[in-house]
């Protein structure tokens, strides 16, 4: 069978869509600094939605838990940035600008994570584990869905008698499944999630500090 390279790439892919938000960035962020307030206004973290903002980006980083592909995830870029081009108001244009520069500031402080939430740390090594669990659960026990390898991928269709269809629908479903952390007990995952929900709010607001003529407030 032949490999899909657009549709079978590993979930460490998630960053190619974070790099198209970051070149939408780029181009319009004077849009923002055109407009920026000539003196400082506080707000709280509810009028600039911290909470929200803190959410979207933790929920977005695995791409397969909102998509079935990338592919999908990618056209639902390009309608956002249709969107953003066409349709927006000003104060949506102003509002959208201002939660990428915040979205990059949180992915530039990915190296100062606390170690329990890094790369190969526990909350990681519990969501592989969780996949494990869930493809056990459908009959596809030592398939690796964490395994991001071109060469694995393709052995595993063949191993496993899967369609790229059946890998993919199956990839979907237990991402959304891992995501919950299943494998932990409720006061460990608790703990980590308020620990990573903790980390990114400070870097949340470390930004509005350092910038106060950038923010745009929820309307």
């Amino acid at each position: 069978m032949k490999y899909n390279k657009s549709q079978a790439t590993s979930r460490a892919e998630s960053g190619s869509v974070a790099r198209h938000s970051r070149a939408l960035l780029l181009a319009t962020v004077a849009v923002v600094l055109a407009t920026a307030m000539s003196c400082s206004v506080s707000y709280t973290d509810v009028e600039v939605g911290v909470e929200e903002i803190v959410e979207e980006y933790i929920e977005s980083r695995n791409t397969y838990t909102r998509y079935r592909t990338f592919d999908e995830a990618k056209k639902a870029r390009d309608i956002e940035y249709e969107w953003f081009q066409n349709e927006a108001s000003e104060q949506e244009r102003e509002r959208y600008v201002f939660e990428q520069l915040i979205r990059g500031r949180m992915i530039g402080a990915r190296d100062a994570l606390p170690e329990e939430l890094k790369p190969g740390g526990a909350l990681e090594l519990a969501y592989n584990d969780s996949l494990d669990e869930c493809v056990s659960s459908a009959g596809y026990q030592g398939l690796r869905l964490h395994d991001n390898s071109l060469e694995y991928f393709n052995a595993a269709l063949v191993d496993y008698q899967l369609t790229e269809d059946e890998y993919f629908d199956l990839n979907h479903e237990c991402a959304k499944y891992a995501a919950e952390y299943p494998t932990l007990s409720e006061s460990e995952r608790g703990r980590l999630l308020d620990m990573q929900r903790d980390f990114y709010r400070n870097i949340v607001r470390d930004f509005l500090e350092d910038n106060p003529e950038a923010v745009v407030p929820l309307q």
